[in-house]
């Protein structure tokens, strides 16, 4: 049985995932059964028959006696079921500098990046860059991201909700200070990647290619009609972006996007490229569905949506497919 986990409190946009994941495996004359991670832990007779697990978000539930961790959970709920995406790639997926440090260790182009706890060392990166984005370690979707800049010697930054004087302190906690956002150490900063002209900045593209078992399925662009201030170069869906489809992209970005998920791990995976008349792409970072976080769909309600962009169709043939040891086993 190939079972998809998630945890009921996320059930109101996870849920959509796992219908269209059903949905597709039946097309195929196949079958993905949903199941929640409260209904494994209740009746654990429901997991014995799993053996291959596909996970979307979940918390561990409360409880005396389960295993703090998903996957010391997992393991003990399904012993006999092998994840399509392991926990060792959804984890390094979530890790934004653990990503980022895999990407580079394996020569895969980034933005500069400085991994740093001295305050310091982020004014002078963004002195020297002109503007940069801080960044969360464990997040998606542009999160937490703040773009800093010097303006009349202080610096500044833009989260999207407001603007603030920022006040960059080797530890401690974040906290908003009138006018102020404290923001403590370790820093993770990104220089943002921009044409810049005499009198005005031109963002890089973004783009997210969609690749399944090595293959790149499909290519979206995140765009904005109007750049209005500067944490509007976040491109990402939870700040109200736009999609468009995009039917091919070079042959250096294939390369890389393939060259991402296979140094990382990833066999589903998304992974996000930007560049500019001037440079790129640099890879700004890979997703992939998991216990911690989820593929963004968001395409799948512009217009132009139609069955060859359904990441899920893909997701779901991929999971039916059984690994070639174990046809060949089968066939003796």
């Amino acid at each position: 049985m190939i079972a998809c986990l998630y945890g009921r409190p996320f059930a109101p946009f996870v849920e959509p995932v796992v219908q269209d994941l059903t949905a597709a495996a039946a097309g195929m004359g196949g079958e993905i059964v949903p199941m929640s991670i409260e209904t494994a832990v209740a009746d654990r007779s429901a997991c014995a028959d799993v053996h291959r697990l596909y996970v979307l978000p979940f918390d561990c539930p409360p409880g005396r006696g389960l295993p703090e961790t998903p996957a010391m959970l997992i393991r003990r709920l399904f012993p006999h079921a092998a994840l399509v995406t392991s926990f060792a790639v959804q984890d390094l997926c979530w890790d934004k500098i653990a990503t980022q440090e895999r990407l580079l260790g394996r020569g895969v182009p980034v933005p500069e990046t400085l991994m740093s706890a001295e305050p310091s060392d982020v004014l002078q990166f963004a002195q020297l860059h002109g503007f940069a984005i801080l960044k969360e370690r464990f997040s998606c979707a542009g999160q937490g991201h703040v773009v800093i800049w010097f303006e009349d010697g202080e610096l500044l930054g833009d989260s999207g909700s407001r603007q603030y004087k920022m006040e960059l302190v080797a530890e401690g906690g974040r906290q908003l200070r009138g006018d102020r956002l404290v923001y403590p150490g370790p820093f993770y900063v990104q220089r943002l990647v921009v044409d810049e002209g005499p009198r005005t900045i031109t963002p890089g593209q973004v783009l997210r290619a969609y690749v399944v078992d090595n293959q790149i399925v499909f290519w979206t662009e995140r765009y904005r009609d109007h750049y209005t201030r500067p944490a509007d170069w976040i491109l990402s869906a939870q700040r109200g972006v736009k999609y468009r489809f995009l039917h091919d992209a070079s042959e250096e970005a294939k390369k890389i996007a393939l060259r991402s998920a296979e140094v990382l791990g990833a066999r589903i995976c998304a992974v996000d490229l930007i560049r500019t008349g001037s440079g790129g792409p640099y890879v700004l970072e890979v997703d992939t569905d998991g216990c911690h976080m989820m593929i963004d769909r968001q395409f799948k309600y512009i217009p132009e949506y139609r069955e060859f962009f359904n990441l899920d169709w893909y997701i779901a043939e991929a999971l039916l497919v059984e690994p070639v040891e174990v046809r060949k086993r089968e066939t003796i």
